[in-house]
């Protein structure tokens, strides 16, 4: 007996809305109607599969109308696919806007279809770190291209209790899929007889995402910029030699070392000047050697590890800076003592000379303070030239700001070290 299409939408509350007539024309001139009556003319026309799938198409754009589901039943049933015919009445007979008759008619219906299918028992076993909830997947394998069947899939929500698919006879791949796993399928032959297999879906690799590519300066920049602080640092450090041979020079010129000025006071002038000079002289020799200093790390490939290097020097910049300071002040205090001071009595220009013809100490506070600077400045430009280019988020964000207050000028470094 074939199943027959049902007149008009099924409505819960008509005493008669599930009575099996004859294929009607729905009164709406709606889209839907256009579509339904296609599909009917199909159907009427012996050409079931192409108006079971209009059903289909027409359900799934209409799911609250449980007639299109019945009536996709009926056109699977009359093409001979009773494992969709099955599955479709099941689905129907489960919903509460059907009225009596035509649940009736639906379960009649049912009990004609159950026998032309298979039982196919499907026992899946998952891990026990896995989802517990997947689907198992009936997909008909054609023989035709006109044999068009979508695939069956049926929740599996306890997978303790296997599963009973209704499958008419033929090749079918019963297939579970869900969340987390790789689907496992397997091919039966269903024939009169039940059957019962075993699927065993294994957990999908957990996609790991790929690590952010570091970005990097342009290897141009960086040759460029490292090329640049050693030629600035050089000829800044040659600047400082030239001016430490012109100081030692003038310290131990004749005008400086033979004085003839009965007052000293010339004398003196052109000796301070002379120390002046040689200490400007090593201030710029110390800070070319700092800026060729900071310029070496920039052989570092990694961005990360030329930040903490520029870091570290940059530090090691302000200790010297501060140290030089103090050595520089405090080292010419007997020289000035001496030689400045208009009441101090000197036992003799030639003793006067030889006892502070070198003066260490301030050649010395003058480097360190020039290396000191160097090294800060390579350092900065190396940080500001490297986050121009990584941008904030880089190898780390750093902040480079002045400070300055009563007693103090200077720049500070902030960001994550």
């Amino acid at each position: 007996m074939m199943m027959l299409l049902l007149v008009a939408p099924a409505d819960p509350t008509a005493t008669n809305a599930g009575a099996p007539a004859e294929t009607t024309r729905p009164a709406a001139s709606s889209d839907r109607a256009e579509r339904t009556t296609q599909a009917a003319d199909f159907f009427e026309g012996g050409r079931y599969v192409e108006a079971a799938l209009e059903f289909e198409a027409l359900r799934r754009d209409y799911p609250d109308e449980p007639s299109l589901l019945f009536n996709a039943a009926a056109s699977r049933d009359a093409a001979g696919h009773f494992a969709h015919a099955v599955a479709y009445v099941r689905e129907y007979l489960a919903r509460t806007d059907i009225g009596p008759d035509d649940r009736k008619q639906g379960e009649e219906q049912l009990a004609e279809a159950v026998r032309k299918v298979t039982a196919v028992t499907v026992t899946v076993t998952l891990p026990l770190e896995g989802p517990q909830t997947v689907s198992v997947v009936a997909r008909h394998v054609s023989k035709s291209p006109a044999d068009l069947r979508p695939e069956l899939s049926f929740p599996l929500t306890n997978p303790r209790q296997p599963l009973k698919l209704e499958l008419d006879p033929g090749a079918w791949v019963v297939r579970v899929e869900g969340s987390g796993y790789q689907p496992a399928e397997q091919q039966v032959a269903v024939g009169s007889a039940p059957l019962a297999i075993s699927l065993r879906p294994e957990l999908a690799p957990v996609a790991r995402p790929e690590p952010p590519q570091a970005r990097m300066v342009p290897p141009k920049v960086v040759k460029d910029t490292a090329r640049g602080v050693y030629i600035g640092g050089g000829a800044v450090a040659a600047v400082g030699l030239g001016l430490i041979g012109g100081g030692v020079g003038m310290i131990h010129g004749q005008r400086v070392k033979t004085c003839d000025d009965p007052t000293l006071a010339d004398c003196r002038r052109r000796f301070a000047n002379a120390f002046v000079v040689r200490n400007v002289g090593a201030t710029l020799l110390g800070a070319g050697a700092g800026l060729a200093a900071s310029a070496l790390v920039w052989r570092a490939n990694d961005a990360r590890q030329r930040m903490i290097a520029w870091s570290a020097l940059a530090a090691v910049g302000g200790v010297g800076v501060i140290l030089g300071e103090v050595l520089a002040v405090r080292g010419p205090i007997p020289f000035s003592r001496d030689n400045t001071d208009p009441e101090a009595t000197l036992a003799g220009w030639p003793e006067h000379w030889r006892e502070h013809r070198h003066s260490v100490l301030p050649a010395l506070g003058a480097t360190v303070r020039g290396l000191g600077v160097g090294l800060l400045a390579g350092a900065v430009t190396g940080l500001i030239v490297q986050r121009k280019h990584l941008g904030p988020g880089g190898a780390r964000a750093i902040r480079v700001d002045p400070s300055a207050g009563p007693g103090h000028t200077g720049i500070v470094l902030s960001g994550k070290f």
